[in-house]
């Protein structure tokens, strides 16, 4: 069974942001994504499916470089591409320097992905929810734990939404924002974080950004993964706005890994 989950009015890469792979971990033999199409939320299982859908997120493919990447025969890459665009998952368009050649690339959203059901970390926010009550700040960061770990216990990993409404908020809230030098925007970002308390930055060498007292993810139980990807979506949504440079965050510690903080790399695209 299906919840629906709105559509998003603009076209997003989730896949990959400056060549990043943001599906580490994830098992292609075994997993279910769910994407949204103009045509609502679909389900794909398909290993192969797949595959084209994260070699095409990016930048577009010819049908050739897909079958050289996949090994797989002509005809049987023909069949997928044919189903993923009448899916309206992909689009194609004709080769500016080949006319001969079509160049498939992603129209759908990544909205998230399925994995195996768990009540545990449900049901210990649940209890910390109630012990929260009188104390706004900590029952709203509860209140938001508990979010993200009920659909874990449905089976659904909403990650990769949660992301692309950061985002969303982050080009919104940019528009507060003065600093268009990358410096100056991230000591604004390190206000703005410690004002709503969001967190308190710390600005490090090498494009690195460490957060302590994370809202989103302080007091959060340890999953072996990373869990801020709508802290992930808000910085990206922010600095690309106001610097025009496309950048791609990816979190790599965390307390869901079992820190006591949360880092986030800064990979900003080569022109």
């Amino acid at each position: 069974m299906f919840v629906y989950i709105r559509t998003f009015e603009k076209q997003r890469n989730f896949l990959t942001r400056a060549g990043t792979r943001l599906n580490v971990g994830m098992n292609m033999e075994d997993d279910t994504e769910i994407f949204s199409t103009g045509r609502g939320v679909l389900a794909v299982k398909s290993p192969v499916k797949r595959k084209i859908l994260h070699m095409v997120s990016n930048e577009g493919k010819t049908g050739g470089e897909i079958r050289d990447n996949l090994g797989k025969a002509k005809s049987t890459i023909s069949v997928h591409l044919s189903d993923l665009e009448e899916l309206g998952l992909i689009e194609e368009r004709v080769c500016p320097s080949d006319g001969r050649k079509k160049i498939y690339s992603l129209s759908g959203d990544l909205l998230g992905r399925s994995e195996k059901p768990s009540d545990v970390h449900f049901e210990n926010i649940l209890a910390k929810l109630r012990k929260s009550s009188g104390d706004s700040y900590k029952f709203l960061k509860n209140l938001f734990h508990l979010i993200r770990y009920g659909f874990g216990s449905l089976g659904m990993n909403v990650g990769p939404a949660l992301k692309e409404m950061g985002r969303e908020a982050g080009e919104s809230l940019a528009k507060d924002f003065q600093s268009e030098d990358i410096p100056d925007l991230l000591e604004e970002i390190k206000s703005f974080w410690k004002d709503n308390k969001l967190g308190e930055i710390e600005i490090e060498e090498g494009n690195c950004l460490t957060v302590h007292d994370c809202f989103d993810c302080a007091g959060a139980p340890e999953v072996g993964s990373t869990i801020c990807s709508l802290d992930e979506g808000m910085l990206e949504g922010i600095i690309e706005e106001r610097t025009g440079k496309g950048v791609s965050i990816r979190e790599t510690e965390c307390f869901g890994t079992g820190k006591d903080h949360c880092r986030f790399e800064m990979i900003f695209e080569r022109k």
